[in-house]
């Protein structure tokens, strides 16, 4: 059956351009358009929609809003495809629930660019299977599952890379936040987020959390308590020199790529870097990327944490390497933070 998609947007064209998108699609389903905040809070109540794509500048009542009152009085999940695309206010919206958000280009290129639409397509897709304000329950046992994991794992961590999609800034946020100071191995973190943003967020990053973050830069060193954040539109992987020492590639992404971090390039790095010491860790997302650089992880001898069913905005990366078999453990966020802590010791 397919998922059934409000368009909100204050642009007659570009709900239009909205709504072509949306149509092309054998998973969604338009049931509404709504110009305007407050027609956008009565066809959420009157179409009950599996999905809202919502713009955030809109006359008397702002997307901000409309999410707001979503989230309290009719959950749903909340795509953000705005031009007012500032890294601080889509941040509020991640913090408020939505599931991903999606930058409008002008509209004169959304209405021809074929690369736009395929985007945000897959981006709905995903977006659409997420499940929204659920109690972030604890699996039974997973606490424990974590504290045993660390105990056997008689390697020390040399460098952890933690990988997602749909619903992954608000899970790396939360499980950054739940790392100690004493945490002495780098991170990587390589998400699908667009150029211009994964800056705001390694800074966003080092506000909340205890462990300092910057966005990679070619030849990085990797020094131990510090946290790199791939940069969105540009491919990162890990290199060593003679002696050992590691440090970060950063290179432009390819026409061809599908993504750009990709997760596969930089956790297969990382196990040829590596090796044993490394550790992955695969957060909320849709699709495989990562499933080849978990298989690299695993063969090299490291270790794979998966996100859990329970715990996943979108369990499609997560998914896909559990089922291939590739996952160390499979826990829920708290549990992998507890895990990742206990391997700081």
């Amino acid at each position: 059956m397919a998922h059934r998609v409000l368009i909100v947007d204050d642009s007659p064209l570009y709900r239009l351009r909205l709504a072509q998108i949306v149509s092309t699609s054998d998973q969604l389903q338009l049931v509404g358009l709504a110009s305007d905040g407050r027609e956008a809070i009565r066809l959420i109540e009157e179409r009950q929609p599996d999905l809202v794509v919502l713009d955030l500048e809109m006359p008397e009542i702002g997307g901000i809003s409309v999410l707001r009152w979503a989230m309290k009085n009719n959950p749903v999940p909340v795509v953000i495809c705005s031009g007012l695309a500032t890294s601080q206010i889509v941040f509020q919206a991640l913090d408020l629930g939505a599931v991903d958000f999606v930058t409008k280009p002008e509209l004169r290129y959304a209405m021809r660019s074929e690369q736009f639409a395929t985007n945000l397509r897959f981006r709905l897709e995903a977006a659409a299977q997420a499940r929204v304000q659920r109690e972030a329950k604890r699996a039974s046992g997973s606490i424990i599952a974590a504290t045993e994991l660390a105990r056997k794992h008689s390697t020390s961590v040399g460098l952890v890379g933690i990988i997602g999609s749909a619903g992954g800034p608000t899970a790396v946020a939360r499980l950054i936040r739940a790392l100690p100071s004493s945490c002495t191995f780098p991170i990587i973190i390589a998400l699908h987020m667009p150029a211009g943003f994964t800056r705001s967020f390694a800074e966003r990053l080092t506000r909340t959390g205890r462990l300092e973050a910057r966005e990679a830069r070619n030849g990085d060193r990797l020094l131990p308590s510090r946290i790199y954040v791939a940069p969105g539109g540009w491919q990162t992987s890990v290199s060593a020199d003679q002696q050992g020492a590691l440090s970060l590639r950063v290179r432009p992404a390819l026409d061809e790529d599908a993504f750009a971090p990709s997760a596969d390039l930089l956790l297969t790095s990382m196990a040829q870097t590596c090796g044993s010491k490394s550790v992955c860790v695969v957060l909320t997302g849709m699709g495989e990327d990562g499933l080849r650089g978990a298989q690299a992880i695993r063969d090299s001898g490291g270790m794979v944490l998966v996100e859990s069913r329970e715990s996943a905005l979108v369990w499609g990366m997560p998914r896909a390497v559990a089922e291939a078999g590739l996952a160390s453990a499979e826990l829920d966020l708290s549990s992998i933070a507890t895990a990742l802590s206990l391997l700081c010791d």
